[in-house]
């Protein structure tokens, strides 16, 4: 089976939710997302109709990406046409190709660049205009992990005021549970407000793909990217200034170079501080010129911010990573890689109690950690660090007495290399990159002795 056409049918926008139907030829899907604090017609109100209907359309779009994980012909507009601006097609051209090279690779696709995007109407025009107020309050993002609990303490020691803002996805579980577990992690810090949005979504959550298209290799989504688009509709709400993430520089290094199509395959391209500037840019330029999003994580890895998560054992307990099974299956390679960093910094002891078993001797994770330090032809496919990085994670976890089967792969096909020069990879891990980056300067004044 093959799709020719997905078609954004139809966009509501209601009291307190924005509900947009998708057609994949004759299927329909259909994507909610609810704002648990906001009413859209007094928002209508304050700024316009037109304006709000303008970045609900930004949504539906990207939204929508997820879809092309179908490979279909055409994209199809038509619906939200007249709301968008021609700069939108080259946006959405770049963050696909970005995001979705991990998709082409897993299904062996080198000739598909993009579905072509179509409208019956002619699309309108760039009307950049600005968030109502002037709220320095931080719109932070907090997924639950040690990075975005990282983030937020690091804002409220530097004395800067932000809210939080957390989401559900239907593809994780029932909302209840993923917001009960954020919530869990939020009551170490101190936000003004908290701001929840829970996303309920059928293309994801039911098993169309495994079975109308069993041979596909699963759903792709611009996960960040369009959540950048939801967070508009807090902003303008609150009348927020600054949107704040906890992406680190990790982040900017791909999987694997995939000679075939010449191209670098990143899992975690949508970000990295080349997609950070590209959506910012966007948005300041075609929509809203006082935004500014930033990543305050940006100029450390991951192997620094395992370090400074350690100064706060209290966090450990509460934190969840996982995308399988919240908050932990213990069996993925985001737990193994989370497990690997915990154990090389935080206190030993708290970490064995949540996971409850030591998963370097799990034999079923021994490939998992093989991708790590660079013994197979990709590191895993999901948001962990670099292989030297893992290196030199697994290197401290032996220097603290640890033990376990990944560690004695390690030690027999790593470390026992000589030529290996372990100082200057620690003074690339441990290093904060004080230029790279886009935290405005007055918040990086305030928050850069902590990183």
């Amino acid at each position: 089976m093959k799709i020719s056409v997905i078609k954004i049918d139809s966009l509501r926008i209601h009291e307190h939710h924005i509900e947009i139907i998708y057609l994949a030829d004759k299927f329909q899907f259909s994507t909610k997302i609810f704002y648990h604090d906001v009413s859209f017609s007094r928002l209508m109100e304050k700024y316009s109709q037109p304006i709000i209907q303008r970045i609900v359309s930004h949504i539906a779009l990207f939204e929508g990406m997820k879809l092309c994980s179908l490979f279909p012909e055409y994209y199809d507009i038509s619906v939200i046409a007249e709301y968008l601006e021609l700069p939108i097609l080259d946006l959405f051209l770049t963050i696909y190709q970005g995001v979705f090279g991990q998709h082409w690779y897993e299904n062996n696709i080198t000739n598909y660049q993009q579905p072509e995007i179509i409208y019956s109407q002619n699309l309108g025009v760039s009307q950049p205009t600005y968030i109502l107020g002037d709220n320095h309050t931080i719109l932070a993002g907090c997924g639950g992990g040690k990075d975005s609990i990282l983030a937020l303490k690091m804002l409220e020691v530097g004395g800067i005021p932000f809210a939080s803002m957390q989401y559900s996805h239907s593809i994780y579980g029932k909302a209840n549970f993923q917001h009960d577990l954020i919530s869990q992690v939020l009551k170490s810090v101190k936000p003004v407000h908290k701001h929840q949005i829970s996303i309920y979504d059928d293309f994801t959550e039911f098993p169309f793909l495994k079975l109308y298209f069993p041979e596909n290799s699963g759903i792709t989504a611009p996960e960040t990217p369009v959540s950048i688009f939801e967070s508009l509709i807090l902003m303008l709400d609150q009348g927020y200034n600054y949107l704040c993430l906890a992406h680190e520089k990790s982040a900017n290094t791909g999987n694997l170079f995939w000679d075939e199509i010449g191209k670098e395959v990143n899992h975690q391209w949508g970000k990295g501080l080349a997609a950070e500037q590209i959506l910012d840019q966007f948005i300041q330029e075609h929509l809203f010129t006082n935004f500014k999003y930033f990543s305050i994580l940006q100029p450390i890895y991951d192997y620094r911010i395992f370090y400074n998560f350690s100064k706060y054992p209290k966090f450990i307990p509460n934190i969840h990573s996982c995308n399988v099974q919240k908050p932990w299956c213990r069996k993925c390679p985001k737990c193994a890689y989370v497990w690997l960093g915990l154990m090389a910094f935080s206190q030993q002891s708290i970490v064995d109690e949540v996971f409850k078993k030591n998963l370097f001797d799990d034999v079923d994770l021994l490939p998992t950690f093989r991708e790590m330090v660079g013994l197979s032809e990709h590191t895993p496919f999901e948001c962990i660090g670099e292989i030297e990085e893992s290196r030199l994670l697994m290197k401290r976890c032996l220097e603290r007495d640890l033990s376990g089967k990944a560690l004695d792969m390690f030690t027999e096909e790593i470390l026992s290399d000589s030529t290996i020069n372990w100082q200057k990879i620690e003074e690339k891990y441990n290093y904060v990159y004080a230029t790279e980056h886009a935290i405005p300067d007055w918040i990086f004044e305030k928050i850069k002795d902590q990183l």
